[in-house]
């Protein structure tokens, strides 16, 4: 079981300096739908288009399927502002089953729980001004996760 990634932790300022080329865009085809399926999409700085379902920020998100979260605040024009998002490793029934007696243990007796780190993050997020969650759910390994979170300005860029 992989923990949620906390990059916000380490980079507290919300994504304002977001390459130009990174934006929500409307699915047209649902254009019509839009109320019975509350959907959009985000255009990376690859030109690559992440699919997410929209969720109220009051809610708590779904997380069993693993993904990423996109924290979105919205301005009076309902313009989409990207604040910041957190990768969620996939659990499966019987993820635990499989490991072994002492690993159940710690896992158990650690307090910490990757669902109270999750907690925390939605609470900043609301405290930035979130307002939707929209939850990519194709980014299945931590590996993609990242690769979309780079790709849509979410994480702190590194130099060599």
């Amino acid at each position: 079981m992989h923990a949620p990634a906390l990059s916000f932790m380490r980079d507290p300022q919300p994504a304002t300096e977001i390459v130009a080329a990174v934006r929500e865009e409307a699915l047209r085809a649902l254009a019509d739908l839009a109320e019975a399926l509350p959907l959009t999409a985000w255009r990376g700085r690859s030109g690559r288009r992440y699919v997410v379902s929209v969720f109220d920020a009051g809610d708590q998100p779904p997380i069993d399927g693993g993904g990423v979260i996109l924290a979105i605040g919205r301005d009076s024009c309902d313009g989409a502002t990207l604040l910041g998002s957190i990768g969620l490793a996939a659990r499966m029934p019987g993820d635990d089953a499989c490991a072994s007696p002492s690993a159940q243990a710690r896992a158990r007796g650690s307090g910490a729980h990757p669902a109270d780190a999750l907690d925390i993050w939605c609470d900043v997020m609301r405290a930035r001004g979130a307002c939707e969650w929209h939850l990519h759910l194709l980014a299945h390994t931590p590996l993609a996760q990242e690769a979309m979170r780079a790709d849509l300005a979410c994480l702190p860029r590194t130099t060599a």
